[in-house]
């Protein structure tokens, strides 16, 4: 909005310039507000990549390439180049934001690795039992899931299995990944599934089969606050 556009390239407006006219000659900001401007969500004033002008982050292309952009200067096309073809993407894939996108057939962080199969049997070793493409909760690269949740410490994570067909959160009573108090601690979480120990029942266990309660104190407890035993939503 601050210029016109003359086959391909930005006439700027007095008081513009830039690639798209987006920097003012001269800037009615603060430091302090232009800095804020141009910080990304960690805090770092465009992303370390480049410098800030009034609010604004100018990427630090030095060698002309135009490989670090965005708003931020968060996305470096450069990550996506094979150190040994020097290459994006190995020649076999796009980058989008610093990150490679592989055509058919190829896979890994730069496109480098060919896969030996066939699309077929490559879904057919995805799919879960359910008939889903890794459950629906991770991703099929070469006949083999990656599964979505993965643990910080480097095992697995909650959800797991040769099509990520464990999920292990619907163990535990309420969802905490750091948590291990699986099955309300009445049983043993297999696959995602509860198998309690004796005495105890319930999707997570949390059931006791006999109730030392009386009637009256079982009341009480489901009672709390409330004017309705749980609250009129449940028995």
């Amino acid at each position: 909005g601050h210029g016109k556009c003359d086959c391909g390239k930005c006439k700027c407006d007095d008081g513009w310039y830039g690639e798209a006219c987006q920097y003012p000659t001269t800037c009615n900001l603060t430091r302090k507000k232009s800095n804020e401007m141009c910080k990304n969500s960690q805090d770092i004033i465009c992303s370390g990549a480049g410098t800030c002008q009034c609010g604004r982050c100018k990427c630090g292309n030095s060698e002309g390439t135009g490989m670090v952009y965005g708003k931020f200067c968060e996305c470096d096309d450069r990550e996506c180049i094979d150190d040994e073809t020097e290459e994006i993407c190995t020649g076999h894939g796009k980058c989008y934001c610093g990150n490679c996108y592989c055509e058919a057939g190829w896979h890994g962080d730069k496109c480098e690795f060919q896969c030996d199969i066939t699309p077929w049997e490559i879904k057919k070793r995805c799919t879960s039992p359910d008939g889903k493409i890794c459950s629906n909760r991770g991703t099929c690269v070469c006949g083999e899931c990656t599964c979505h949740d993965v643990d910080p410490t480097g095992d697995w994570g909650d959800i797991h299995g040769d099509t990520c067909e464990c999920d292990e959160r619907n163990c535990k009573a309420v969802y905490d990944r750091y948590s291990d108090d699986f099955c309300s601690g009445h049983g043993q979480c297999n696959c995602g599934r509860c198998d309690c120990k004796e005495g105890w029942t319930g999707k997570k266990c949390e059931h006791p089969r006999s109730c030392p309660l009386s009637v009256e104190e079982s009341a009480k407890k489901c009672q709390g606050n409330s004017n309705l035993l749980c609250s009129g939503r449940g028995k």
